[in-house]
């Protein structure tokens, strides 16, 4: 016959005996062991000395390093009886709460660790606040933190296809104001709205090159820098975004403009070959800082490039040798020329100097030695007029002189210079102006 045990398998509550005397007492053994470890909560885990102000029934994890009666029960639980300080054994699967803590542990057969993560999935959940059908993970919290496990992070949002949306919408007062993401499509977008309704898409990444777009417009307050930009008022390299004051971007580093080059006429080009427009579009305007020399009767050249036909807007062509002394130039093609602007003009030359106006005003001036012979001196303006215009001539010097102007043409006219009895003088100092249009 088998005999039958002392105590109970899992809790090892003792049992009671044939013939055994004070059975209250096992019987109480029993009833306290399951008070202990039934619905097994304990106060802390991290005390290490036994409370002095225990209340009756505590019960205690006993961490590491303990003293007093503690000591010698590390992973053990105690629990403070009439008789002082018991101490409970777990056993395998047994699952313990610790209140200071809120956190569920189990014990391993070795050691109290922390269950293993459910396998079960949650249709949603809410922290800190509650979760719904459509927001199946809400969080209420004042930030909100993803680290890495060990080295990077990433965050996903997926899509099913092309045409559905995966972005990050940002909200004030649960009204949308702005969105970044995939939507409608596979380029990155940036969209803002003022009411939640009404969207502006402010920029664009296309999926296809990674070109940016920028259709409702760029503020910049800064200045604009980076290799992608003209580096001097010269620079032509091709790509780079043209600053306010640079040069046209067809020209080189080399300030060496000219009309015509490798003998293509009117083609556009600089002084090392590059760059050429053959022929250039008509209605190309350029605007170039160098002054500009006429090297002949029909030919005008850029800044000493070679020559080519190249008038003014009225078709007229400057005489040999004269210099247009202005700084800042605009020449326009107009399928045969590369025509003049109309801008303001100051020409210097050895027939004096000219003034030219956009409004189509010119005034021309002149220093000259009468001649005193029998024919009047000949002026030659220093840039012709659309016709005659008025004329004047006064003498200079410190004797009295009388001086007059006659044969006036768009071209030029002739001076006298007399002397008070009524005589050809030679050698009169005599200032010269005419003024008219000269278009």
């Amino acid at each position: 016959m088998t005999e039958f045990p002392q105590s109970s398998t899992h809790l090892g509550l003792p049992y009671l005996q044939p013939a055994q005397a004070q059975k209250h007492v096992t019987h109480n053994e029993a009833l306290q062991t399951l008070d202990a470890v039934v619905h097994l909560a304990v106060v802390s885990r991290s005390l290490g000395t036994p409370p002095v102000a225990a209340a009756l029934g505590a019960r205690y994890l006993v961490p590491a390093g303990a003293t007093g009666d503690w000591a010698g029960h590390v992973g053990q639980i105690v629990l403070l009886d009439h008789g002082g300080w018991q101490t409970i054994t777990a056993r395998p699967g047994w699952l313990l709460l610790v209140l200071d803590e809120g956190r569920l542990l189990h014990f391993d057969g070795s050691d109290w660790v922390l269950p293993d993560v459910m396998a079960e999935q949650v249709d949603q959940l809410g922290i800190a606040t509650s979760a719904d059908a459509t927001n199946r993970l809400s969080v209420a919290s004042a930030a909100t933190l993803f680290t890495h496990a060990g080295a990077g992070h990433q965050v996903k949002v997926n899509k099913a296809q092309a045409t559905d949306t995966a972005s990050l919408l940002f909200q004030s007062g649960f009204s949308g104001r702005a969105e970044i993401g995939l939507a409608g499509n596979d380029d990155l977008s940036v969209k803002v709205s003022a009411d939640g309704a009404n969207w502006t898409e402010a920029l664009r990444v296309l999926a296809a090159s990674g070109q940016v777009q920028i259709d409702s417009g760029l503020q910049l307050d800064g200045p604009l820098t980076g290799n992608a930009v003209t580096q001097t008022p010269l620079d032509g390299t091709a790509g780079r975004v043209l600053r306010t004051g640079d040069s046209a971007t067809l020209l080189a580093a080399s300030p060496a403009l000219r009309v015509a080059v490798s003998g293509s006429a009117n083609a556009l080009g600089v002084t090392t070959g590059a760059g050429f427009v053959t022929p250039p579009p008509v209605g190309l305007a350029l605007r170039f800082r160098a002054a500009l020399a006429n090297t002949g009767a029909t030919t005008l050249a850029l800044d000493g490039g070679t020559a080519q036909d190249c008038r003014t807007v009225t078709g007229a062509v400057l005489p040999a040798g004269y210099i247009r002394t202005d700084t800042d130039t605009v020449a326009v093609f107009d399928g045969s020329f590369w025509v003049l602007s109309r801008a303001a003009e100051r020409l210097t030359g050895a027939d004096g100097h000219a003034l030219r106006l956009e409004c189509g005003a010119q005034q021309v001036w002149a220093t000259r030695s009468s001649v005193g012979t029998a024919a009047p001196t000949v002026w030659t303006f220093p840039a012709p007029f659309a016709a005659a215009p008025e004329c004047g001539a006064s003498a200079q010097g410190p004797s009295a002189h009388l001086a007059v102007v006659s044969n006036v043409t768009a071209t030029g006219a002739a001076f006298d210079a007399w002397t008070l009895a009524g005589t050809r003088a030679a050698g009169v100092s005599v200032a010269l102006w005419a003024a008219g249009g000269w278009y």
